[in-house]
């Protein structure tokens, strides 16, 4: 099977989160190991660019919620209450990326340019 229709069978599944056990037993039977291989990797990256991780302290109201919704459209977006870490802001990991715009990322940020 080609790369390319791995690629678009491990986007389908993640597109629309079916994974079952029916898909998975065909995909087992069909694809031989290095095939397996490269399907766990194209799923991995697919699951990676397709979810928005927003880390935030305090409460985010449901307006601030539907920004961000519009922000990444198309894009599976988890909400994490995380007062630890974040102490004012917000941070968002998608892809490789991260934002951070949290009161703790903005110290390090300065902390480190006053340390060089």
């Amino acid at each position: 099977m080609k790369r390319s229709q791995i690629k678009d069978i491990a986007k389908s599944i993640v597109t629309h989160n079916e994974l079952s056990e029916k898909n998975l037993s065909w995909i087992c039977s069909n694809f031989s190991r290095q095939e397996l291989k490269l399907f766990i990797r194209l799923l991995s990256r697919e699951i990676k660019d397709n979810n928005v991780v927003a880390s935030f302290a305090g409460e985010l109201s449901d307006a601030n919620k539907k920004k961000i919704t519009d922000m990444f459209p198309n894009k599976r977006i988890s909400f994490e209450h995380d007062d630890m870490t974040i102490a004012g802001g917000i941070r968002f990991e998608y892809s490789d990326f991260v934002l951070d715009y949290s009161v703790t990322g903005i110290v390090k940020r300065i902390l480190n340019a006053i340390v060089k």
